[in-house]
């Protein structure tokens, strides 16, 4: 009788070991296959190997030996890279009539493929009581650039940009990419910004190419295994800003110029003003052209950068550093500078402002400025900047955002946080199929 229940018990205890041995199969299956997150280590697929560096700073040398092992576009599988150049288009008055040129077309680093960085890594977005432009990108579209340009679990990333354009100092070109994708929940180990961008290439006498990459567009997606990774924390909305100000324990760096920026022009009408200039409460003004060689543009020693900022008045005793600008793009280069290079052991709290002063700026309820938030509004932030200069004081044209402002949104306080919301709740459409790089599809995974 024991003998029997003793083996009764035996044969379900072998049933309840199958059952989580099936789950166990079925949920390596969604990851199998390209599905894995890069951030939650029982998925992860193998630590980068061949591209680890020490930071995500990468120079043309350390590139050139990727390319030269073969990694650059490599097919699916096994760990690989994939070049992104952000460069624009300029026009060519050496013809006629003149035309107009992508820089990308007249030569780039072998493999390399061009991504518009405002059509597709910035958005008109609502954020707080209005709708603004040049905002972070949405789930979709970082779905969309990721697919594109074969991006999968097994990929580095390095980011780029054109000779001209890192000598007009565009830092932004190669340190946005890298604030978005951070944002997303992309780890630091998968994300390198080379260093002087093209310029450094060209410097090293590295061959330039004017062919584009055929590229095999991957399944992979910014939610893999329908995991969100949103780093919220990267990134202050206007509310959490506004919120940081009336602390006052952050430190708080504006880097258009080491002094006070006069003159910010909207980021829709820019043929218009925002309502007022200045700075936020107990903020510091320094330009991200400090950050760079003047010649070589390649960034500078982290010692030397830190020393100057401490001689011009920055506290960076500070555990919070908060970066701003006129539209998130210069403060992507401080932010990518702070995150990557002088506190790349995650010391400090960086994080990037991406409404920044094109936002800020429009916040007003002084109607006799050109305000035109209702008398009292608490997304107001005229009383949280210091010093502070109306725009229509200087004779200026200040723009009109009454329809850009979201009559859903209350103004007794500023809690609304739309963009961080909608981004924490994004889940990527399930790839149909097998489970393959999008981590979807089969079992509904």
């Amino acid at each position: 009788m024991a003998k029997q229940a003793w083996r009764k018990g035996r044969i379900i205890l072998s049933g309840m070991l199958g059952v989580v041995a099936l789950a166990m199969l079925t949920l390596w299956g969604c990851g199998g296959g390209g599905g894995k997150s890069y951030d939650t280590p029982s998925l992860n697929g193998p630590a980068p190997v061949a591209t680890k560096t020490a930071t995500p700073l990468v120079d043309a040398v350390t590139l050139k030996g990727w390319l030269d092992a073969g990694l650059v576009n490599k097919a699916a599988g096994s760990e690989r890279v994939v070049i992104l150049e952000f460069s624009g288009s300029y026009v060519d008055t050496s013809v006629t009539p003149n035309v107009t040129k992508l820089r990308y077309n007249d030569g780039h680093i072998p493999g390399a493929i061009r991504v518009d960085l405002t059509a597709e890594l910035m958005a008109n977005r609502v954020e707080g009581p209005a709708e603004f432009a040049q905002m972070v990108a949405s789930g979709a579209q970082m779905d969309a650039l990721i697919k594109r340009c074969g991006i999968d679990e097994n990929t580095t990333i390095v980011f780029t940009t054109s000779e001209a354009e890192m000598n007009s100092n565009t830092l932004w070109n190669i340190t946005r990419p890298y604030t978005t994708f951070r944002y997303w929940g992309f780890p630091k180990e998968r994300l390198k910004v080379l260093d002087g961008g093209n310029k450094a290439w060209v410097a090293a006498a590295y061959p330039m190419t004017t062919v584009a990459p055929t590229i095999t567009a991957s399944t992979y997606n910014v939610t893999p295994l329908n995991t969100n990774r949103v780093k919220a924390n990267l990134r202050a909305s206007l509310s959490e800003m506004i919120a940081a100000v009336n602390a006052g324990t952050g430190l708080i760096i504006d880097g258009r110029t080491d002094g006070v920026p006069g003159s910010t022009t909207d980021l829709v009408e820019s043929s218009k003003y925002v309502v007022f200039e200045g700075r936020m409460t107990g903020g510091s003004g320094y330009s991200h052209v400090n950050l760079v060689d003047a010649t070589t543009k390649k960034f500078k020693d982290p010692a030397v950068v830190a020393a100057d900022m401490t001689t011009k008045g920055l506290d960076l005793t500070k555990n919070t550093i908060y970066a701003m600008c006129r539209a998130g793009n210069i403060a992507s280069a401080l932010f990518f500078y702070f995150d990557g290079i002088l506190y790349n052991d995650g010391s400090k709290n960086v994080v990037w402002y991406d409404g920044s002063w094109g936002q800020w700026g429009l916040m007003s309820d002084n109607a006799a400025k050109g305000g035109k938030l209702p008398v009292g509004s608490a997304w107001a932030t005229d009383s949280l900047t210091l010093p502070i200069t109306y725009d229509a004081d200087l004779g200026r044209t200040v723009v009109d955002i009454t329809y850009r402002l979201d009559p859903t949104v209350s103004h007794a306080t500023a809690t609304a946080n739309q963009i961080e919301d909608a981004d924490k709740a994004y889940l990527s459409p399930v790839t149909s199929g097998g489970g393959g790089a999008g981590g979807g599809g089969g079992g509904g995974c």
